[in-house]
């Protein structure tokens, strides 16, 4: 039975070891580009925002929160919450 507890735990661990966990980042916004839906934060990371969030009302100087997952190098912003404008 022990032997059955621990395969099962290290298969649990193992299937846990491949999702991806959401980061956060909050910074103000030093540039859009509509174009290629990135954004540039005042720390110089770039992002890149996925369709379906609206990044239009976005200016330099407005302040954000976004939640990104990183996939083949890039910041890939799926949740973003305007703190201020």
């Amino acid at each position: 039975m022990n032997k059955r507890l621990g395969v099962l735990v290290a298969a649990a661990f193992l299937a846990g070891a491949g999702v991806a966990s959401a980061e956060e980042a909050t910074g103000t916004v030093e540039g859009v580009d509509m174009q290629s839906r990135m954004i540039v934060l005042d720390d110089g990371t770039v992002f890149s925002v996925t369709e379906g969030i609206a990044i239009e009302t976005l200016r330099p100087g407005s302040e954000v929160t976004v939640s990104y997952e990183e996939s083949d190098g890039q910041k890939m912003v799926n949740d973003l919450i305007i703190e201020r404008e």
